[in-house]
């Protein structure tokens, strides 16, 4: 007897090329690996488990991806609050940032991956920080799987503005010396369940000669890029001021697309960047939640249906507790369903069924990770999530994508990450979260009042 077996699953969402839905199913795992899924009397039969997880009246999925989320940002939730985009990066984010210690640094990972936890999240992309070996250990103890990265900036006066004073100031030679430092320590650690990639972060704070290399680099350690885009109209409008062209095209004229790349947000993207988003394979990661938080318009204004039909890899994301104020993909996944129902007032474009693609399958494929995980097949990791359905707002289950989709509250019961069980019927087994709270409240009000924007964040109404 060895291994874990799943069985009597009121539903199991395999995601495999027919997208088979397996009714009262199993899935027998062995290590790090799923060996089986079925039917359960049929797996029964052959496989003899230590562990049993009864799945009677659950929903067993492929563990969710979040392609975008900003580990450090998780002690500033509020802090960024009802500003316009420049304000809210420039001086809400980064003027959080500058005064983060390494220990807050993980803290706020460990919190950041206890939140994704919950959620039924067991992989995520974070877009660079100065704090990636503080995530890096918060990912080991916490038994999540990740990419992690470096902040790479030169430039310090943006179209958009200026960084705040204080902000790590890095020339070229030295921000990329780190970078790759941090590649070459960090890729493949934990047991393979972190991957090190490079950023570029916000293209403002990039120069010319910092994407290119920043390319050369990635190709050379065959890794992935990761960088925000077409993020916003101010910043569009900010790199066709000084570079004459908006951010996709600028990255074309400088040689530097190509199918490991991540583009996050991409709402503001011109009928000439999409084509060249499907001509490169681009990957990318559409963040409904920050998008409506910040007002950026980009489920009105973003092209995400037409690069799926054209084939792109589009997956989904959450930012960060700063910009969308919260971590959780089942929420991402109604919000950018009825946000481009909503922007073209049409009912039957991205339904439930795209949105479980992308935020498994299509995040898989970003991470350049579809060899090993994103669907629950014989021989992929043993990424799984599973949702308790007996609860008023999943009944009746007709279809069990849609109420997945349009119908709960997110938030998963049990969570396998790599053959190990991190939660169990709600219970977090790899975070000490009473702990991780009480670091998270403490820490969060200290940096709140170093980086002097406690007051902005204060309720509006009188408390007594």
């Amino acid at each position: 007897m060895d291994g874990i077996l799943i069985k009597n699953a009121e539903w199991v969402v395999t995601m495999d090329p027919e997208r088979r839905l397996i009714r009262d199913g199993a899935v027998a795992i062995r290590d790090d690996r799923i060996v089986e899924v079925g039917k359960s009397e049929d797996i029964e039969r052959r496989f003899r488990a230590e562990k049993v997880i009864d799945g009677t009246g659950k929903l067993v999925l492929p563990g969710l991806i979040d392609t975008h989320v900003h580990n450090i940002q998780q002690l500033g939730r509020g802090l960024a609050d009802g500003c316009d985009m420049p304000v809210h990066l420039l001086e809400r984010l980064y003027g959080y940032e500058k005064e983060l210690m390494e220990e807050d640094a993980y803290w706020a990972g460990l919190a950041c991956q206890l939140e994704m936890i919950r959620a039924g999240t067991t992989c995520f992309i974070d877009p660079g920080s100065y704090f990636p070996d503080q995530t890096a250990t918060s990912l080991g103890e916490s038994g999540m799987r990740g990419i992690v990265a470096r902040t790479a900036f030169d430039l310090f006066e943006t179209p958009i503005g200026p960084l705040p004073a204080g902000m790590f100031r890095e020339d070229t030679d030295e921000t990329l010396q780190k970078a790759q430092d941090v590649v070459s320590r960090l890729n493949g650690a934990h047991g393979g369940r972190l991957k090190a990639w490079y950023a570029l972060r916000i293209l403002s704070g990039c120069s010319d000669d910092l994407i290119r290399e920043i390319k050369k680099f990635s190709e050379r350690d065959d890794v992935g890029i990761v960088l925000h885009a077409s993020e916003s109209r101010d910043e569009v409008v900010g790199s066709r001021v000084k570079y004459g062209m908006a951010d996709i095209e600028r990255m074309d004229a400088l040689g530097a697309l190509g199918p490991n790349m991540v583009f996050i947000h991409m709402g503001w993207t011109n009928p000439r960047e999409v084509k060249l988003v499907v001509d490169y394979d681009l990957k990318v990661s559409c963040t409904p939640t920050a998008g409506m938080k910040l007002g950026m318009g980009s489920m009105n204004f973003g092209h995400f249906p037409e690069m799926l039909e054209f084939g792109t890899t589009v997956a989904l994301s959450s930012d960060s507790a700063m910009s969308s104020n919260f971590l959780d993909i089942v929420r991402a996944m109604y919000l950018a369903s009825g946000g481009i129902k909503a922007a073209r007032l049409d009912a039957t474009i991205m339904g439930p069924e795209t949105m479980l693609e992308m935020a498994t399958l299509n995040g898989a494929k970003a991470a350049l990770w579809e060899d090993e995980i994103g669907s629950l097949a014989p021989g992929k990791k043993a990424d799984i999530a599973v949702f308790d359905t007996k609860k008023p707002e999943w009944r009746p289950i007709l279809n069990p994508i849609a109420n997945l989709v349009y119908s709960s509250r997110g938030g998963a019961d049990t969570v396998i990450i790599d053959g190990k069980i991190v939660m169990e019927e709600g219970t977090v087994l790899t975070i000490d979260e009473e702990k991780t709270l009480v670091e998270a409240q403490t820490r969060g009000e200290k940096l709140a009042e170093k980086s002097g924007l406690w007051d902005l964040a204060k309720p509006k109404w009188p408390v007594l």
